[in-house]
């Protein structure tokens, strides 16, 4: 296959260093693990949490089908210099958050969070644990035509972009299962139990149409940020974004 030219997107972890000062090694890995359960009642799937690991995601988005001159790497926070150390051009920012701070989130939403926007490829995330894995899917798709690898199948295509965010989800749930069995136990800390409720949340921020999007798997839908500029990462930084 031919290559594109070296460039990067960005996980960029704003918790590491909260979580370096825990004791429980596990608290790198980020989960959804205070979701409800399914429809009628039924029990979610659970699935072992993703560390916040460039290196890792990496791997997961290249079994997804991204080319392999594509690598998420660490951005260290929103500062200038932090920023200039993320190799450019970035298309997507994921940031893991402590759950309480999603919880106010979700709270300043409002009940109904967000919805479908035809511009903007979104997925629910059907799973526990699984949020990880649904920002890698939420920086991908809605960069596709850069990243994808250009020639071969991949998963990726599979995923009509006219599908609804549910239906997105449970062919995802299906067809992800043991690529994330595969890589989820990699990484620097030991693999928590499925079972394991821990404290993080990860989320996804990319440009889509001149506007930054805010995708979380738990929401409807995308959150309109705001205008996206000419720099993802200086609009990921804005005051606007980082509220």
């Amino acid at each position: 296959c031919p290559g594109l030219p070296s460039m990067a997107l960005a996980v960029t972890e704003m918790s590491r260093r909260v979580a370096s000062a825990n004791s429980r090694p596990e608290n790198r890995r980020g989960v959804a693990s205070r979701m409800t359960a399914g429809a009628g009642g039924a029990a979610r799937e659970r699935w072992v949490g993703l560390e916040s690991n460039p290196e890792v995601m990496t791997q997961y988005a290249r079994k997804l089908g991204v080319a392999s001159d594509w690598a998420f790497t660490d951005c260290w926070g929103l500062e200038d210099d932090a920023l200039a150390a993320v190799p450019q051009p970035c298309l997507a920012c994921i940031f893991l958050y402590p759950f309480s701070q999603v919880e106010a989130r979700k709270a300043a939403l409002g009940a109904r969070r967000a919805a479908p926007d035809p511009r903007v490829w979104h997925m629910r995330q059907l799973v526990h644990n699984a949020c990880g894995a649904v920002a890698i899917m939420h920086s991908v798709m809605n960069n596709m035509p850069r990243v994808r690898a250009r020639c071969g199948a991949s998963f990726l295509e599979s995923f009509d972009r006219g599908a609804s965010s549910h239906e997105r989800g449970q062919m995802f749930t299906n067809d992800a299962r043991a690529i994330h069995s595969d890589l989820a136990a990699r990484g620097q800390t030991a693999a928590p139990a499925k079972s394991a409720e821990l404290d993080f949340h990860f989320i996804s921020l990319v440009g889509v149409d001149g506007r930054l999007w805010e995708l979380d798997g738990n929401n409807d839908g995308p959150v309109d940020c705001g205008p996206l500029g000419d720099d993802l990462l200086r609009a990921v930084s804005a005051p606007r974004a980082k509220d």
